[in-house]
């Protein structure tokens, strides 16, 4: 069983890099950071699809696993044959080949 954290007595230092090092993107005010921590514990917190430029047509683009209107999206560009699955997972991140970003 995984130890509870109590994130209330850890400087504001050490919670930046704590969110840092797990990928959360949020403000820099430590009650706002707690927040996102433990959303990030119990599994709820959704991170932001990422776009990186491939060539001058298409984009990599990493999908957060539990960002199921985003997977959706993708699904339906991938059966228009505009996007491709990677078969790569990083990061809890689906990476796909696209042509366009998603809405």
């Amino acid at each position: 069983m995984k130890e509870e954290i109590d994130y209330e007595k850890l400087r504001l230092d050490v919670l930046q890099k704590l969110i840092d090092e797990r990928g959360i993107s949020c403000k820099n005010k430590k009650d706002e950071i707690i927040k996102y921590l433990k959303m990030d514990d119990d599994g709820k917190y959704v991170r932001e699809t990422i776009y990186e430029k491939n060539d001058k047509n298409t984009f990599l683009v990493g999908i957060d696993i539990r960002n199921q209107k985003q997977l959706i999206e993708m699904g339906n560009l991938i059966f228009k044959k505009e996007a491709s699955r990677l078969n790569r997972y990083a990061d809890n991140r689906i990476w796909y080949v696209s042509n366009q970003k998603l809405m």
